[in-house]
Parts: structure tokens; sequence; C-alpha cells
């Protein structure tokens, strides 16, 4: 289904219960600048992604980070 953004704008609830069954794309000046889409409750791409790097993240010590960042930088002549 394509709307246009002042349609989507002033029925913004219904377009989202629509998205849930189907797409949803919005278009402004006659060109399409988005789609709605459902999204699937276990399909976080991005936070699946990131597990995992933050509990890394409080093991890491700052001055070995450091020193290995600048062993790098030793041996360039």
């Amino acid at each position: 289904m394509i709307i246009t953004a002042t349609e989507f704008k002033n029925k913004v609830g219904e377009y989202l219960e629509i998205a849930q069954k189907e797409e949803v794309i919005i278009s402004k000046n006659g060109k399409n600048i988005a789609k709605l889409v459902a999204i699937d409750e276990n399909e976080y791409p991005a936070t699946k992604a990131l597990t995992g790097v933050f509990e890394k993240a409080a093991s890491y010590d700052s001055g070995r980070v450091k020193g290995e960042r600048l062993k790098k930088y030793e041996n360039i002549d």
C-alpha cells in the first residue's frame, strides 16, 4: 500500500495497524521515502550483533588496550 506523508501523518494509528498485515510505503512529492513494516518480536538484528559486547567491555584493561594500540606504531619508521 502506498500513501502520502500527509495521509500518514493524519492517520498514523490506522497505518500502524495496517503495517502489522502488509507493508505501508510513504511517499512525499511523488517519491517513496519510507517503508513501514511489522517487526518480528524475535528479530532485532542490531541487538543480536551487540550481544556480549558490553559484558566483554567490562573486562578490558584500558592500559593494556592502549599499549596494544601503541605497539602498532613502534615499528613504523
